[in-house]
Formats: structure tokens, C-alpha cells, sequence
């Protein structure tokens, strides 16, 4: 990025530039995610997901989930302006949009299944699938030569590696229904069940973009939008969108039509649950978004004052806003309320604030070493941790490299799991040198 020009006042306006703090914030959420999905069970109580699971209140893992549809958010007109800028069309878009989405929810759903395959075992067929799904949405460098040979053959096998492990996985029975055939019994393959971590965000990611391509460059038009998906959350808990349409007489006349649209609503339903993947997570993901557009090259909110100013209005709108949900539902990640949303949402605004006063105001860029090559290549180190873990297991290794985990004192449960989110970022990094980088 190019260094902003500062003197004893950092408030100059930022030339053009890729704004750093966002891989920032993203490497230090994978680093977060790594660690509090690493630790063992004697770890402090407010490191683990809360318990139980429908308590009304969050810890810090709580927040890992929802940080990253933020951060997913933050990237869409940042990617969309880049787009545009090289000629691309909405169209063209459009198809991008949907070619990744289909490859996020793919992915969630392999590895939401992986670890039930009755074909190889545990941990196989699961190593082997995170190894494959790697490969196969790898981008090779675009420089010909041996390097770039060598990365399309990789890609190649991972391609043909995933196809014949989706060709033998089986899990337990089960019966199922699937569009247009009907029941099937004993049905042994992949099921769908809740998408999975990055399905989710697939679905989250689609819902968003979508309406930034048709929103355009209104912001204010983006921010009813967002408020718009929290009202779909707290409709379809409360009933549905159909709910009272019966004890409308005046909507006599449209009725077939409001039939029809039930009866799509439904069926969309069966498979994502729109009241939470489409409703309260994608406004999550909204929230973002709106931060993204300040951050572009010709927004009218460019100076880092600027910024901090229209941020800690953004952030106190979303507390707010989070205050006056929580009479319907409370704090819960499981269920996705509003106020878990739009606070998480808030908390994730403000972090960034920080970062960017630090790494891209300041200057203060040399500790971002630690987590930037995870924040470029997230999908890298969101399938390491398993692959190093189970790859530890299967050698035989865990009492020696992970016995931290089962160790009583919390110090060194904390210390181990921190020691494993620094290697895995690393890891990470030193993969991204060798030119090996996932792109959907």
C-alpha cells in the first residue's frame, strides 16, 4: 500500500491504496478462530463457546463466526470496484458471485461431512478431503513457467482427488428428500443438515453482494437493507412472512399470486434458513459492507478523521439498534439474534478503527507479520488447523505435540492453543511464499 502522508496530525486525506488494516483484522481473526477452536477443556469458560448454548449472553469465540461474515462484508465493493475498474460488467458479475458462492457451499458441506465417513475412517478421509479442496481451488501464479506448471498439475490432482473422495464417501444411513424425486431411504452420501461454517457464509456473501449490485453506490439505501434483514430474521421466527395473510381481506384479489410466492419461500426454506443464513448473518455481513464503501477509492468519507468520525457514529447506531432487538430474542450465536448481530457487528467496526490508526495511519506495521499472510490466504489456514491436528494424530504424535490440551492447569491450555494459532498463521505464510493460494 502506499504510505499515507502524515505529519504531526494524522489526518490528512490517505492517497489511494489497499487499506491493510482489513487483512489485519482478517489474520487476527483467523488467529482467534484457530486458537479458541484449539482448546482444551480446562481453558477459561470465557474462551469456550458459551454454555449452555441457548444462554442469553456471548464469549470471545462468539465472535469469530460473525467477524469473519463482517470482514466478507467489508470486501465486496472493494472487490466490486476493482471489478469495474478493469471493465468488468454486472453481468459478469453476477456469475462471479454466484461461481463463488458455489464453491463456499460445497465446501461447507464437505467438511460438515467429512468427519463422519464410514469409507476410509477418521481422520483419512478428512485429511485427505482438506488437502484436495486446497488444491483444487488453488490459483497458480500467472507467470508461465515451471512454476506455474507445477501449480496446474497440482490443481489438477487436487480436482481429481476430490471427485473419486466424493465418489466413496459414505456415512451412516439416513432418509432423505430431494428436490423433484421425492423420499429416498438409506441415503449414505453427503447431506446438506445447516451448510456448515462457510456455507453459511456463502449464503450470507450471496444475499449481500446481490444487493449491493443492485443498490449500487447508495449507502443509505444499503443501511434499509440491513435493517430490512433483521426484520426478515424476526418475521420468520415470529410465524413467517406469510403469517397473517389469511386476516387480510383487501389482499383477496392477489391471493394466487401470494400462494405462489409461499409456496417458493417454502421450498427455498427446506434447504437454507432464511430467517438466519439470508436474514440476521447476511445483515452481519451488511454491516460490513457499509464499511467497505468508505474505503473505496472515490468515497466521500476519506480521511482518516473522517472515518473515526463516521465509524463511531456506525458503531453507536448498531449498539443501539442492538439495545432495542434485544427485547425479542437476547444474545445467541446459535440463533443468530439481532442484538448478537448488530453488536458483534459494532465490536468488529471499532477493531478496525484501531487497526487502521495503527497500520495504515501511523505506520505501525511490522507486528502485522504475525497475522497478515492468514488474513490474504484465509482459506489456507482455516482447513491447516485440522489438517496439522489430524496429521499430529494419525502419526501417533498427539501425546507428545498436543498433550497441552488435556493438561488440567489453564495456562498452559491457553499458552499451548496460542502457540498452535501462531504456527498455523505461520504456516500459513510460508505456504503463500511457495506461490500456493486458494481463490473462489
Amino acid at each position: 500500500m502506499t504510505e499515507l502522508q502524515t505529519t504531526a496530525e494524522p489526518t490528512l486525506v490517505a492517497e489511494p491504496g489497499r487499506v491493510e488494516s482489513v487483512d489485519v483484522l482478517r489474520g487476527l481473526t483467523i488467529l482467534l478462530m484457530v486458537f479458541v477452536n484449539d482448546l482444551g477443556k480446562a481453558a477459561p469458560s470465557w474462551l469456550h463457546h458459551i454454555e449452555p448454548s441457548s444462554a442469553d449472553g456471548m464469549t470471545v469465540a462468539d465472535l469469530v463466526f460473525p467477524w469473519f461474515l463482517f470482514i466478507v462484508g467489508v470486501s465486496i465493493p472493494l472487490a466490486f470496484e476493482r471489478a469495474f475498474a478493469r471493465g468488468a460488467t454486472v453481468a459478469g458479475e453476477v456469475g462471479h458471485v454466484l461461481a463463488r458462492t458455489a464453491g463456499l457451499l460445497i465446501m461447507g458441506v464437505i467438511a460438515n461431512n467429512a468427519g463422519r465417513d464410514k469409507t476410509l475412517g477418521s481422520p483419512t478421509w478428512e485429511l485427505a478431503a482438506f488437502i484436495a479442496m486446497i488444491l483444487a481451488w488453488s490459483a497458480p501464479p500467472t507467470k508461465p513457467g515451471t512454476k506455474r506448471t507445477t501449480f496446474l498439475i497440482l490443481k489438477a490432482l487436487g480436482v481429481v482427488a476430490l471427485i473419486g473422495l466424493l465418489a466413496v464417501y459414505r456415512r451412516d444411513p439416513v432418509n432423505t428428500s430431494l428436490p423433484f424425486y421425492g423420499t429416498i431411504e438409506g441415503w449414505r452420501w453427503l447431506r446438506t443438515s445447516w451448510w456448515g461454517i462457510l456455507g453459511l457464509i456463502g449464503w450470507a456473501y450471496l444475499t449481500v453482494a446481490l444487493l449491493t449490485l443492485a443498490l449500487g453506490r447508495r449507502r443509505e439505501w444499503l443501511m434499509g437493507a440491513m435493517g430490512v434483514l433483521i426484520l426478515l430474521h424476526l418475521a420468520m421466527e415470529r410465524g413467517g412472512l406469510f403469517g397473517r395473510v389469511e386476516s387480510k381481506a383487501w389482499l383477496e384479489p392477489v391471493r394466487p399470486m401470494i400462494a405462489w410466492l409461499q409456496q417458493i419461500v417454502e421450498v427455498i426454506g427446506s434447504y437454507v434458513n432464511l430467517g438466519e443464513a439470508t436474514g440476521s448473518l447476511a445483515a452481519i455481513t451488511m454491516a460490513g459492507c457499509l464499511l467497505g464503501t468508505i474505503l473505496r477509492r472515490e468515497s466521500d468519507v476519506s480521511t482518516p478523521r473522517d472515518r473515526a468520525s463516521w465509524v463511531g457514529v456506525f458503531a453507536v447506531g448498531l449498539f443501539v439498534a442492538g439495545l432495542v432487538t434485544d427485547t425479542f430474542e437476547g444474545i445467541n450465536k446459535n440463533a443468530a439474534t439481532p442484538t448478537w448481530c448488530l453488536w458483534t457487528a459494532a465490536l468488529a467496526a471499532l477493531l478496525w478503527l484501531a487497526l487502521y490508526f495503527v497500520v495504515d495511519v501511523h505506520g505501525w506495521r511490522g507486528w502485522t507479520i504475525l497475522v497478515r499472510p492468514a488474513g490474504a490466504n484465509p482459506l489456507i489456514a482455516y482447513f491447516l488447523h485440522p489438517i496439522v491436528v489430524e496429521g499430529v494424530s494419525a502419526a501417533g504424535l498427539w501425546g507428545t505435540v498436543l498433550a497441552y490440551k488435556n493438561s488440567p492447569n489453564a495456562w498452559i491450555v491457553v499458552g499451548g492453543s496460542l502457540a498452535m494459532a501462531l504456527f498455523v498463521c505461520g504456516l500459513t505464510g510460508a505456504i503463500a511464499r511457495l506461490g500456493l493460494r486458494v481463490r473462489l
